[in-house]
């Protein structure tokens, strides 16, 4: 298991947050679908675990950017920091109880990594630097300097059609009651193209590198 993926995510100032048990029990409901959507590929179900943090962990890292934007796309309102770590899970009991390994502490390093640089994600491969880490990372900074860019209306769509890959544009006009011009307009203005470009690169590295 060298090349299994953890990913652990932490909701940000989660004391400030007014409404949390309904925050708290969207969390748990995206979660339930990350487990069911990504079932061929999830070594440790996703779940809650201490205060605002969720942890899961996959066979490799392939599916880990997707299961990233999804979760994200679900709870759009909910800022929070993601440490993906890439390495080898030790577990010692079947329901996963003293569960440990490099993939867990290179997570952990990970999300550490995203509060002392102020970035939303970061991945880590492994205990030294190596170019691996620094395309996918730049890859998620330049994709995280855009969307930090976006409108409240902006994102909806954007997220929207994040969870809906294969609507045209008159489709989702028509799920927000906007004309398929306003779409296209709205997702121009979002740098869609190049976010795209740079997320197919994110996919197809991962894929490329772990892939059997």
């Amino acid at each position: 298991m060298s090349n299994s993926c953890v990913i652990i995510g932490d909701i940000k100032k989660s004391r400030e947050i007014d409404n949390w048990s309904s925050v708290f029990a969207e969390l748990l409901k995206t979660l339930r679908k990350v487990n069911k959507d990504f079932s061929d590929a999830i070594l440790v179900p996703f779940t809650a675990t201490v205060g605002d943090e969720f942890q899961g962990a996959t066979a490799t890292p392939e599916n880990a950017f997707e299961i990233y934007n999804l979760i994200r796309s679900e709870l759009q309102q909910v800022d929070m920091r993601y440490g993906i770590g890439v390495g080898n899970i030790e577990k010692p009991f079947s329901k996963g109880m003293g569960m440990r390994g490099s993939a867990f502490y290179r997570a952990r390093e990970a999300l550490e990594l995203c509060k002392e640089k102020k970035r939303d994600i970061f991945f880590k491969f492994s205990d030294t630097p190596n170019p691996r880490d620094d395309l996918i990372n730049a890859s998620l900074h330049l994709i995280e300097v855009c969307e930090k860019s976006w409108t409240k209306r902006q994102r909806e769509i954007a997220s929207y059609y994040r969870l809906h890959p294969n609507y045209t544009y008159d489709q989702l006009g028509k799920h927000f009651g906007v004309s398929k011009q306003a779409v296209s307009q709205f997702l121009k203005a979002t740098n869609w193209e190049v976010i795209t470009e740079a997320s197919n690169f994110v996919e197809k590295l991962l894929k490329d590198m772990y892939s059997p």
